[in-house]
């Protein structure tokens, strides 16, 4: 990906996400319990047509070169689904979607996985890893072989680390002090934000 096409893309982004309320700033408990002084939500970007479709081209961008064999596409319900969905229609390849198994038996997957398939998993966001890792195990489980992820975001909180031990490479367009940046710089959040996030970071590396 050019460098002013990544960074135009961020831009687009980083102004799409403030005008869809998509960040916010405060005190959040977030999915694993731990607290966060801001909070993504990427699910309003669907009400902006644009912004969804700059969404899914960057994911698009980035499969095609980090991610060119693989043979199918899997998110991460919810948010991950929505961006995976009209990716995999982009790529011309096969869709499926982790889920929560009820009863033993039960399959994870929803959609054909074939043995020796390497599937791309997609989410929104990243921050532990632990649904990325949790979908390409469910892949897994039916044969297929996870080596790459996409997100749009990373919260720079373990995700990349703790997949790469699983033999997963994390791709994404930006990380959040990178997008904080953008936002400072655009005049779109204060320093107070800022700092937020670039404190939040810090102890949690």
């Amino acid at each position: 990906m050019a460098w002013k096409t990544r960074r135009s893309q961020i831009n687009e982004l980083a102004e799409g996400m403030v005008k869809a309320g998509a960040m916010q700033f405060g005190t959040f408990t977030l999915g694993d319990g731990k607290e966060s002084a801001y909070y993504i939500d990427l699910k309003g970007i669907l009400s902006y047509p644009g912004l969804y479709s700059l969404a899914v081209e960057s994911l698009g961008r980035m499969a095609s070169a980090k991610a060119p064999k693989a043979d199918a596409v899997c998110g991460v319900p919810i948010n991950g689904l929505v961006l995976a969905a009209p990716l995999a229609l982009s790529l011309k390849k096969p869709l499926a979607y982790a889920k929560s198994g009820e009863g033993a038996g039960a399959k994870h997957v929803e959609g054909e996985i074939r043995p020796d398939w390497k599937v791309l998993v997609v989410d929104d966001v990243s921050t532990s890893g632990r649904t990325i890792l949790e979908a390409a195990k469910a892949v897994e489980e039916e044969g297929g072989e996870v080596t790459d992820a996409l997100v749009l975001i990373d919260r720079l909180e373990g995700a990349r680390e703790r997949l790469s031990k699983e033999g997963i490479a994390l791709h994404c367009l930006t990380d959040v002090v990178e997008l904080a940046d953008t936002l400072f710089s655009m005049e779109l959040i204060g320093e107070k934000e800022l700092k937020a996030i670039t404190k939040s970071v810090g102890r949690r590396q």
